[in-house]
């Protein structure tokens, strides 16, 4: 897991010190942040990167989140009682596209999902696959892209789902689809939406499916504020997990250079 990790954060830094020279980087760095005092503390912090290094007809994506919240709670005499963790998650996305014009491009995926309270440890996956810019003016920006994946799903072994292997390793054919689509409705804001879908080929009850939606406003060259609100799916949950669905609505801060 740690190597799979390593592999998705060193894509990123790759990305990073490669545009140094170029200085043709894009990056987009959300960061939201709440902390709470008093009988129950409580803090919770959330952040996205995104960065974007063209290179010809060549270019190298990364995107990653995290998302982290605990309680920590007191007695009436000030006494500590408990801390419970309530989210530790991330996900990352590393992207190679080779453009062949202005529509149609070449795309190969590494992508990877960790979450301490869903029914997996983690997953990961991989594979080539296409990009159409259906499409891109002042305004609108419409993209489509799928890929053919080979998935590898950790589950939790103190879960009481059956295991599908005796190492809990569930490993298999499968896809993605996906859509970006930015609205520029102002000279200093844009509203945002992706959604992507996930599965197996050999079974389609096992797929995933995600969905975020933002409003972004900018305050100076640099930052912005920003408003968005994602929907992660997973159909086959552990039977001790309680939601099928993870919803986050953050308010945060944005800086793009």
């Amino acid at each position: 897991m740690k190597k799979i990790v390593n592999i998705l954060i060193v894509f990123g830094l790759v990305t990073a010190l490669s545009a140094a020279d170029e200085e043709k980087m894009t990056t987009h760095a959300e960061l939201s942040y709440a902390n709470t005092g008093g009988n129950t503390e409580s803090q919770d912090v959330a952040g996205n990167l995104k960065m974007k290094l063209p290179m010809g007809n060549n270019a190298l994506r990364f995107v990653g989140n995290v998302l982290y919240s605990d309680t920590t709670s007191y007695d009436e005499n000030g006494t500590f009682e408990d801390n419970l963790r309530t989210k530790n998650r991330w996900d990352a996305e590393g992207n190679y596209d080779y453009n062949f014009n202005k529509v149609i491009a070449f795309n190969y995926i590494l992508g990877g999902k960790g979450d301490e309270f869903s029914t997996f440890e983690y997953q990961v996956y991989t594979g080539p696959g296409g990009i159409v810019t259906a499409v891109k003016n002042d305004e609108h920006d419409l993209k489509f892209q799928a890929n053919v994946l080979y998935l590898w799903d950790r589950l939790r072994k103190d879960t009481s789902t059956t295991p599908i292997t005796d190492a809990y390793m569930h490993d298999y054919a499968g896809y993605q689809a996906s859509m970006d689509y930015v609205f520029q409705f102002t000279k200093s804001a844009k509203f945002i939406q992706y959604l992507m879908y996930r599965s197996e080929f050999g079974d389609s009850s096992n797929y995933f499916a995600k969905s975020k939606s933002a409003l972004e406003s900018k305050i100076s060259d640099v930052f912005s504020m920003g408003l968005s609100y994602t929907i992660d799916y997973t159909n086959n949950k552990a039977d001790d997990v309680r939601s099928y669905t993870d919803s986050v609505f953050l308010a945060s801060i944005i800086a793009d250079f």
